[in-house]
């Protein structure tokens, strides 16, 4: 088997509720990556940062958060404590006493709790398309799937279909016409990466939480964690006004990928990464 045919295991961690499936390859400095809302494992391959870390000579450690196939889910509600617990587990079963770590989105709100859960531990925070305060489309969404969640016990998949295309892309791809056809063709089968209805309301409770919680300028930030925040120039999401407030409240380095939305990291994948390991430089 060649290199570039080898396909890292996936292995589980059984907790007492649950069970998180993750992958683990290369030596060296380890870095985990925690995955956005829904985000299945193979989305850091796919976009080339597991292949670009090790590479660099680190160790590459990923997982599939609660809720999200092939890990399974606890009973609701979670908070974000729960997300971060599950991290934290994770990194003590691998004996891993400190790491620096890459979020995107909820990821990154779920690094947010680690860090200053166990400071410590974190030697860099670096945060994709995720520092932020209480803006109102980013509340809008949140609420919109915690009420779907209450009112229905789903989230109707065209909305999460739809708000997940609005998002990925921003500004001038959502004006190409074939750009937008092929990501809402893409994203027919978003629902198959949930563990059942369950795991996305999950998810977004713990999101709204992180709302509750005053998002990332609610707490005191670590001052011995080194932050560093990338952006999306055109993410609604998390914009760069917005995450440059953030970034101050972190004393976080921040830089931008020109042109994308939300899902830079997949459509702007040479820009992203290329900041990625300038912000993991030294860790």
């Amino acid at each position: 088997m060649t290199r570039n045919d080898y396909v890292p295991l996936v292995e589980i961690l059984k907790l007492p509720s649950h069970e998180i499936a993750y992958q683990r390859e290369g030596q060296g400095a380890p870095v985990l990556l925690l995955g956005g809302s829904g985000e299945p494992m193979i989305a850091w391959e796919i976009c080339g940062l597991v292949q670009q870390l090790l590479a660099a000579g680190r160790e590459v450690i990923w997982y599939a958060a609660r809720g999200v196939r092939p890990s399974t889910r606890p009973s609701l509600p979670w908070t974000l404590d729960d997300l971060a617990d599950d991290a934290i587990a994770l990194m003590d079963h691998l004996a891993k006493d400190r790491f620096a770590a890459v979020g995107y989105s909820l990821g990154g709100f779920t690094l947010e709790c680690v860090a200053r859960r166990e400071p410590e531990r974190v030697s860099r925070a670096v945060f994709l398309a995720s520092l932020g305060t209480d803006t109102a489309i980013r509340r809008a969404v949140i609420e919109a799937e915690v009420a779907f969640g209450s009112e229905l016990g789903h989230v109707p998949q065209r909305f999460s279909r739809l708000m997940t295309l609005m998002t990925v892309l921003g500004g001038p791809e959502l004006i190409g016409e074939r750009r937008v056809g092929d990501w809402w063709e893409l994203l027919g089968a978003q629902a198959d990466q949930w563990t059942d209805h369950d795991g996305e309301i999950g998810q977004a409770q713990a999101a709204a939480d992180w709302l509750r919680r005053g998002c990332s300028v609610g707490e005191p930030w670590p001052a011995q964690v080194r932050a560093h925040a990338i952006g999306f120039e055109y993410d609604a999401l998390f914009p760069p006004n917005d995450m440059r407030i953030a970034a101050t409240h972190l004393n976080a380095s921040l830089a931008f990928v020109p042109g994308v939305g939300h899902g830079g990291l997949m459509t702007a994948p040479q820009q992203t990464l290329g900041l990625v390991a300038s912000a993991l430089d030294g860790a």
